[in-house]
């Protein structure tokens, strides 16, 4: 939704009543008055000028109570108050845009965030489901072997090992000595025959 500004209207109308400076806001207006609501030239005839008395501006009841002068006055009044609000309306409506526009924004950056989020968690969701599921078969796949038949015979089988081994240990510590009784037959008849008177 788009209002058109109003021709010749300086945004900076909006932002002197919203500001708060009423004063810079109306004269902004008054310089959007159509030329069949001028008074000028009738304020231009109802003004008297005296110096005689005191200074000052004073009007002319005459021109002032003429029905055309209070028909335009009228209508001028109406128009200004008019044209004030419709250049406030559409300012809001341009300042709401925008922050519509802003929080647009914010919502699809949220909704992509996110969606990428749920993405990864997803994807992690179904990594850590692959991983257990492997687990679990390498788990029942190892407590299968444990407790098979071939495994039982194999730890039966490297208990026997470990006996023998042991024994062979033993052994190792075992020292053997051994001597050989004999005689040299020409060393044993000279020591006989020194022995002999």
């Amino acid at each position: 939704m788009t209002f058109l500004q109003p021709p010749g209207v300086d945004m900076r109308a909006a932002e002197y009543f919203w500001q708060g400076k009423l004063e810079a806001f109306e004269t902004c207006i008054d310089k959007l008055e159509p030329p069949v609501l001028n008074l000028s030239e009738a304020i231009s005839k109802a003004t008297i000028r005296t110096g005689r008395y005191r200074e000052g501006i004073a009007w002319s009841a005459k021109v002032i109570n003429n029905p055309k002068v209070q028909i335009v006055s009228h209508e001028y009044a109406f128009w200004k108050t008019s044209m004030e609000i419709e250049v406030v309306a559409q300012e809001s409506a341009k300042r709401v845009e925008q922050e519509l526009a802003r929080v647009k924004e914010a919502v699809l950056s949220f909704r992509e965030t996110t969606k990428n989020d749920l993405s990864s968690l997803k994807a992690a969701s179904d990594r850590v489901q692959t991983e257990t599921l492997k687990m679990s078969k390498q788990y029942k796949e190892a407590v299968d072997l444990l407790t098979s038949m071939q495994f039982a015979q194999a730890i039966e089988n490297a208990e026997r090992l470990a006996a023998a081994l042991t024994a062979i240990q033993n052994l190792n510590q075992t020292k053997l000595s051994f001597a050989v009784f004999g005689e040299k037959p020409s060393a044993a008849r000279t020591n006989d025959e020194q022995r002999q008177p």
